[in-house]
């Protein structure tokens, strides 16, 4: 942003971090339960992310907007950009079944070396 370069470009952190709030939701890319790792956050992470129900995009509403605005998580406000817009529209591609997952990874890499 302070080089003035369009976030709407980025793609690699957008993806990392829809992924990250794609797996505190505790369930796998099957829509089966799965086992979290420890975090101090995880909790109250959790609770703000309550009512999302993965295979139901419309169910995000506004609730990644408080995370996204923790700056103590990610270092500044990431809803004050287009980046924060970019996070929820992969997060909700993300939710929208079984192998949303698998697909958005494979939408937005499709030009990137594995």
């Amino acid at each position: 942003l302070n080089e003035g370069r369009p976030v709407e470009v980025l793609t690699a952190l957008p993806l990392a971090i829809a992924g990250w709030l794609r797996y505190l939701l505790g369930v796998d890319d099957d829509l089966k339960p799965m086992a979290l790792s420890a975090d101090p956050l995880l909790d109250s992470l959790r609770e703000a992310l309550k009512g999302i129900v993965p295979g139901d995009p419309d169910t995000c509403g506004d609730r990644l907007r408080p995370i996204l605005k923790n700056a103590a998580i990610f270092g500044s406000d990431l809803t004050g950009c287009a980046l924060g817009d970019r996070i929820e529209e992969m997060f909700r591609e993300e939710l929208k079944g079984p192998g949303a997952v698998r697909a958005a990874l494979r939408r937005y890499l499709k030009n990137e070396k594995a």
